[in-house]
């Protein structure tokens, strides 16, 4: 069994033998968000009642069949933390904080009629999980695939899978779709978060810049400059993840 998980951009595709889906039953964490599952469902309520959205368009416009279609308010992303948001859900970061080893929550939207496309993840470093909040439908109207396995969202209930392996989320219904998102490091991975966060950060952000500034997309194509941005970009987050875990008094392991 590794215990350095693999990383998207390593150049190699993954071929590790774990399941799309992971047995919930063996996270400890899962049962205590779902026995929470009101309390942040009534906050997320709530918050869509205000004029101003919490919700902002996932940064990767690749990912989605219409423009704006996923939208998400994140809590933490890659270990790092979104005051304004905490801000926002109080009650749900209170539930969420007390879970080890977390490196991501989000509140996540998919508006009606959208698909989120066919793509594979940064990293087999956690499991991912989702727990519905509102959902319209179940399958074959709303649903998720991993692999060839396909689950419905429940209201109130967990399921998590492996971000390393092609998945696919839709919403075919004419109401919007609201889940929660949070990712836990696997215990084979124990003490590579900071690590794990800032190289995929690195990945993530380059990638963004390219979608956004023509410039940086044409310079991407230059391998050896593409290479050296990529260092770049890793080592800023490396330092920047550090500094954040020391701001929030967090134990730095890797």
């Amino acid at each position: 069994m590794s215990t350095t998980p693999w990383l998207s951009d390593c150049g190699r595709p993954y071929v590790r033998n774990t399941p799309y889906f992971f047995d919930v039953e063996s996270i400890p964490a899962v049962k205590e968000v779902e026995r929470n599952f009101e309390v942040i469902r009534d906050e997320l309520l709530r918050s869509l009642q205000v004029e101003e959205s919490p919700f902002e368009p996932y940064g990767d416009l690749t990912k989605t069949d219409r423009k704006q279609a996923w939208k998400t308010a994140g809590l933490m992303y890659w270990s790092l933390r979104s005051k304004p948001n905490i801000q926002r859900f109080p009650e749900t970061w209170k539930i969420m904080r007390r879970i080890p080893n977390l490196s991501a929550c989000s509140l996540l939207l998919l508006e009606p009629r959208s698909t989120i496309k066919p793509h594979i993840g940064d990293t087999d470093a956690m499991y991912r999980c989702h727990m519905g909040l509102v959902v319209p439908a179940g399958l074959p109207q709303c649903g998720f695939r991993c692999g060839d396995e396909s689950r419905p969202w429940v209201a109130g209930r967990v399921f998590a899978f492996n971000d390393a392996c092609e998945h696919t989320a839709w919403n075919n219904t004419q109401e919007r779709r609201f889940i929660l998102s949070f990712d836990i490091l696997r215990p084979q991975f124990e003490g590579t978060k900071y690590w794990t966060s800032a190289n995929v950060l690195g990945k993530i952000y380059l990638e963004i810049l390219e979608q956004h500034a023509p410039i940086m997309e044409r310079l991407g194509k230059i391998r050896w400059l593409r290479s050296a941005m990529f260092a770049l970009s890793k080592a800023w987050w490396h330092a920047r993840v550090r500094w954040h875990a020391i701001a929030f008094s967090d134990p730095i392991r890797d």
